[in-house]
């Protein structure tokens, strides 16, 4: 216990003495711990926040999804026909219940979305004048209320049938409510009657029926000609076009009337009877006979620019253009206990400049055309080789 006391008096000594001298010793630091980045500990600080405000981005950007979809679409307002930028539109018939107008090939019949082409019912202001002339009202330029299974197009209620694109011809508009009724309800129960002329690429051939499709020509005591009983239905393969669906397609039916033939240039004249109204129906059976329309690319991809790269080109015929005019109509009158209106549009510069190339001595006036019989059809070509 000295030896212990001794030592401990010793080393206490030995402190004070040291401090005395200003050597104190100072006392060991601790280790030293694991150094952190100051940008990499910031991160890890922000990374909460960060999270948070990207979860109240995404609510954000849902919440107003929702309200969005929630929110009333407006309706569309009225296409006004103020101008149009394809100079006077003919006029075949006018009085204070309808329009018959004959429509260049180009314009589309109304506006549809994604287009800003001008269409019919635009060109209505700029019209020619003709007795019965009168302004059509705003009330049937809005678009119709009934569901038309069309989203992308706003159909006018003075629009009560139409023509594709490309076609010409007569077109018949409703100027009153009462009117748009009564000639919808005429073209829904086929009480009207609508013969188109149209150029074909080909000999017209009834096939073999298949199915439900069958196509024979009619004696003379029926009319002659060609019918054609055809279901069309949607060609998946190509949308927006028609094809014979004899099992799921949509009953249509048609009479094809031979005029007059080339047979060096393997070019038929015909006028159609159109019995039902199919998407496309003329182009479509036209195509089933294996004769399609002239210059028509979506049934006849290969023929129809070569047909416009030839002949075509002597008439002016243009790209989307299919050799097809609307030349007779024959429809109830909407107004009581008046006779059945009848209108014809004469045929259009490229067709009329065709018709006079090709066969001289027919004439102009399909009216006046001779009907020919598959046999005799037959004989011409056969004159040919």
């Amino acid at each position: 216990s000295l030896v212990s006391a001794s030592a401990t008096t010793s080393k206490s000594s030995k402190r004070r003495h040291l401090r005395k001298l200003g050597l104190a010793a100072t006392p060991p630091a601790p280790p030293p711990e694991a150094s952190v980045p100051a940008t990499a500990s910031a991160s890890a600080a922000d990374k909460p926040s960060r999270t948070i405000r990207r979860r109240a981005l995404k609510q954000r950007a849902a919440q107003a999804k929702r309200a969005a979809a929630e929110k009333p679409k407006p309706k569309p307002k009225p296409r006004r026909a103020e101008s149009s930028r394809s100079g006077s539109l003919p006029v075949l018939h006018e009085d204070q219940h309808v329009i018959a107008v004959d429509k260049p090939a180009g314009m589309l019949s109304h506006a549809s979305e994604g287009d800003s082409s001008a269409s019919l019912v635009d060109a209505l202001a700029g019209r020619q004048v003709v007795a019965g002339h009168s302004p059509l009202s705003e009330e049937m330029l809005m678009p119709r209320l009934a569901p038309t299974g069309e989203p992308d197009s706003h159909i006018p209620r003075c629009v009560v049938h139409r023509l594709d694109r490309g076609t010409s011809g007569a077109l018949l508009l409703a100027k009153t409510p009462q009117a748009e009724a009564a000639l919808g309800a005429a073209f829904r129960s086929r009480t009207t009657a609508k013969r188109y002329i149209a150029l074909l690429s080909g000999r017209p051939n009834p096939p073999r029926p298949v199915g439900g499709a069958s196509a024979r020509e009619r004696p003379e005591a029926e009319g002659g000609g060609i019918a054609v009983e055809a279901p069309l239905g949607r060609d998946a393969a190509r949308p927006g076009r028609s094809v014979v669906d004899a099992a799921g397609g949509k009953p249509a039916s048609s009479v094809f009337r031979l005029h007059a033939y080339c047979a060096e240039r393997r070019v038929a004249l015909v006028s159609v009877d159109l019995l039902t109204g199919r998407l496309h129906q003329i182009r479509a059976h036209a195509a089933f006979l294996a004769a399609p329309v002239a210059a028509d690319d979506a049934y006849d991809e290969a023929g129809g620019p070569a047909f416009r790269a030839s002949l075509g080109v002597l008439a002016g015929v243009r790209r989307g253009r299919p050799l097809l005019h609307a030349w007779s109509m024959s429809v109830p009158h909407p107004a009581p206990a008046a006779p059945p209106l009848q209108v014809r549009a004469p045929l259009p510069p490229d067709m009329a400049a065709l018709v006079e190339r090709l066969w001289p001595e027919l004439g102009l006036d399909p009216a006046a055309w001779p009907q020919l019989s598959l046999s005799q059809l037959e004989t011409l070509e056969t004159r040919a080789m």
